[in-house]
């Protein structure tokens, strides 16, 4: 239901900026953004999958004749800040903000709108939490999440249906970092309510250390650790927050021969090459195109700089699951063939964004 409810939702609001958005240009053919100069500010290390979504938000802002900078900050939140703030300073027209800390968002972009007014904003897995520690909105500013929730929910699903003549709960070990960034803690909330339900049980959880740039060899070192502390018969499977530590705990499990089924939230194409390995233990994947958030994010950033886009709108971008048997080889890698994977439906548009992009 909440699925369903989310997908309306977000065909209702798509509706409202491709015809409410009919008449920007007198000619559909141009491009009323023509010209402008934006960042995509990534918060994170350049992992398969952000690298993804960099090549989508650049190719989409070429084919509106907009060039578009790329800035990864590992992780680091001052020096995310500090690109914010000297960006904006340097005239950009458009900034796209990837995984901002929930402590410093609200605040720093309210400071860099006062400054200035006529800079357009959008972010990405990033929450607004006010001073009374309630999540806020700011006005002209669009925010677009990935469904977390339903992340963590279909890979718990698909887990359960494994199990589906176990007496119990699935007994889990749960890779996952708290209080680190506003995904985790979203995917958190659809996790748990599955734990208060009884439908799985948390054996252990794993944090990496996410103080290291190379997050996935600091998954293979907790999940190496984590392994000499739990024998076979405490645990069902493993659920992972992220994909890139993902290929960590699949590493650790393999050279363990831990012969239990693996998820992880997230894909990219070195995680579909170890779940098509022989005897490989990562049996899933939920995640959205991220190719196609990079892509979203740029749509709506034109969006707003031509006037098109509602103040303070939210959306999510739906999920899916991706197993082997929705993988199938190409010439140029590997293509998802999941239902909803990349949907052009899922993104924001108007009818001269369709003529320029094609959809």
């Amino acid at each position: 239901m909440k699925r369903f409810f989310t997908q309306i939702c977000l065909a209702l609001v798509l509706a409202v900026l491709l015809f409410g958005c009919a008449s920007t240009s007198m000619n559909d053919d141009s491009s009323p953004v023509a010209g402008k100069k934006i960042a995509y500010i990534i918060n994170m290390a350049p992992s398969d999958i952000f690298l993804d979504a960099a090549n989508g938000a650049r190719e989409t802002a070429s084919k509106l004749g907009m060039t578009c900078s790329v800035h990864f900050t590992g992780g680091y939140d001052s020096m995310f800040i500090t690109y914010v703030r000297v960006l904006a300073d340097e005239g950009y027209d458009g900034l796209f903000l990837s995984h901002g800390g929930v402590s410093y968002s609200y605040d720093l972009i309210k400071e860099v709108l006062a400054k200035h007014p006529e800079l357009k904003i959008v972010t990405f897995d990033t929450q607004f939490i006010d001073s009374s520690g309630k999540e806020a909105e700011i006005e002209g500013v669009t925010r677009f999440f990935q469904d977390d929730s339903q992340l963590a929910s279909l890979l718990l699903d698909y887990l359960i249906g494994l199990f589906d003549e176990k007496q119990g709960p699935v007994r889990l070990l749960k890779v996952w970092v708290p209080d680190y960034i506003a995904a985790f803690d979203r995917r958190q909330k659809g996790y748990a309510g599955y734990e208060e339900s009884g439908k799985i049980e948390t054996v252990m959880t794993i944090s990496p250390d996410v103080s290291v740039p190379d997050v996935e060899n600091a998954a293979y070192e907790a999940m190496k650790e984590a392994l000499k502390d739990v024998s076979s018969d405490e645990y069902d499977a493993v659920w992972v927050a992220y994909d890139a530590y993902g290929r960590g705990v699949w590493k650790a499990m393999m050279e363990a021969c831990a012969d239990k089924p693996m998820v992880s939230v997230d894909i990219c194409q070195a995680d579909i090459e170890m779940m098509l390995s022989p005897d490989s233990v990562w049996k899933a994947s939920s995640c959205t195109d991220f190719r196609a958030n990079g892509e979203q994010g740029v749509r709506l950033l034109a969006l707003e700089m031509a006037g098109c886009q509602e103040n303070g709108s939210l959306l999510e971008m739906p999920a899916s699951l991706v197993t082997a048997d929705d993988i199938r080889k190409s010439d140029d890698g590997y293509i998802i063939t999941a239902s909803g994977y990349g949907d052009a439906g899922n993104f924001a548009s108007s009818l001269w964004l369709k003529n320029l992009i094609g959809y």
